[in-house]
């Protein structure tokens, strides 16, 4: 009897993965997908922030090497020396903030 009711409940579709794969297919039908002409738009814009954030990441890595590489090296600049001691005050500064906030 078990058997025949559990044979009734997979062929209705109360069986979990089936159930589960229609919904997906009922959602992927409320889907507005773009056209052409937006589908190119949109990846140029993807790409174009892709491209200018790995351009600003390039420079602030770039500027992190310039800054802590003459330190370690040369500990007598005091521009680059005088930088991280403010740039270190700024962040605990800012921690301190951030965790005095309510």
């Amino acid at each position: 009897m078990a058997k025949a009711a559990e044979t009734r409940r997979f062929l209705r579709g109360e069986w979990a993965p089936l159930r589960y794969l229609r919904e997906v297919h009922g959602e992927l039908k409320k889907v507005r997908w773009p056209d052409r002409q937006e589908l190119y738009r949109l990846t140029g814009v993807v790409l174009a922030v892709t491209v200018g954030m790995s351009i600003l990441l390039g420079l602030v890595d770039y500027f992190f090497f310039w800054l802590f590489g003459g330190i370690f090296t040369t500990p007598q600049d005091p521009l680059r020396l005088g930088i991280a001691v403010v740039g270190g005050l700024v962040g605990l500064g800012a921690l301190a903030y951030a965790l005095t906030r309510d």
